[in-house]
């Protein structure tokens, strides 16, 4: 964390208190030289910021906020995180370093290089992988980032020691710190993402979606926890989820592409009578998922 202020405190910004910009602040209580600035609109997340100690100072004006940070996090929906780098370049400090957590990177990146960048403003892109089905400053809690991997997307001015300064931060709060290409990212989190919210849905929609009022019935007696589990996400909030696949549609498309490939794959074989091969599909399913999840707990 090299960028600090002459008393040798680094200023960091949270712009937007939701899950992830409240819970960041959390995480980030008590690690040494660092004072939190967070800035949001939300009175009451306001109040909570500095209730639970999730922030040291609060300001609903990022031109309070803004100048004084020595590193910015947006931690907004996408099309805000788009629309600050437009309409606050002007308030960062040049040699000042931004960075955000959305969950597409490619269109975050070209913003940036239009905004910010020009300004002698360093941006570096930033996903967590982490969060929860919930949304706002009242689901936050301070292990939200323990364990998750975090991909850092450097812009053109970033150097080596600019990124190592936010893996830094996300070190501090206990990630896995990955350096990815934007494209490569888009299309990554298209396929281990973005893809299950969207089968998430349709499976919540084909079983509970009937208009028969009996089948309604009889289907929300039927599911139990097999549903509950493979519908969780379908609980995430609609108005984030449309504009994560405005910003990402080639990708997921391409994602949807090939999980159909699958899916017909799986159905020719139950058509066809030929259990002997749905069973070894399953199988391999099973196999992959196995290994993940063993692989996935024993790191954490």
């Amino acid at each position: 964390m090299a960028t600090s202020d002459r008393s040798g405190v680094t200023n960091v910004a949270i712009i937007g208190f939701g899950l992830l910009g409240a819970s960041f602040g959390l995480a980030l209580d008590g690690v040494p030289g660092i004072r939190r600035l967070c800035c949001t609109r939300n009175p009451a997340a306001r109040e909570w910021a500095l209730s639970e100690h999730a922030a040291d100072s609060v300001s609903a004006d990022p031109a309070e906020i803004i100048p004084r940070a020595d590193v910015t996090f947006l931690a907004l929906p996408l099309p805000v995180i788009v629309r600050y780098l437009t309409d606050y370049a002007h308030l960062w400090r040049p040699g000042s370093i931004v960075t955000d957590m959305g969950s597409v990177k490619g269109a975050i990146l070209q913003a940036a290089e239009r905004t910010v960048v020009p300004r002698g403003v360093v941006f570096v892109g930033g996903h967590p992988m982490a969060g929860t089905e919930y949304s706002g400053h009242v689901h936050a809690f301070p292990t939200m980032f323990r364990g998750a991997d975090v991909f850092l997307c450097p812009a053109s001015n970033a150097s080596e020691e600019h990124v190592e300064t936010v893996a830094g931060f996300w070190r501090a709060v206990k990630t896995n710190v990955i350096r990815i290409d934007p494209s490569e990212h888009d299309d990554l989190v298209a396929h281990t993402s973005h893809v299950q919210h969207i089968v998430a849905s349709a499976l919540a929609l084909t079983i509970l979606g009937s208009e028969d009022p009996r089948e309604k019935m009889l289907r929300d007696a039927g599911c139990a926890g097999g549903f509950r589990d493979t519908s969780r996400i379908a609980s995430s909030n609609p108005v984030m989820w449309r504009e994560i696949i405005e910003f990402n549609t080639p990708a997921i498309l391409n994602a949807l592409d090939n999980f159909q490939k699958k899916l017909d794959v799986l159905r020719a074989e139950i058509a066809s009578g030929d259990y002997d091969a749905f069973q070894r599909e399953f199988a391999r399913g099973k196999e992959l998922r196995d290994a993940w999840l063993e692989k996935h707990m024993r790191n954490k």
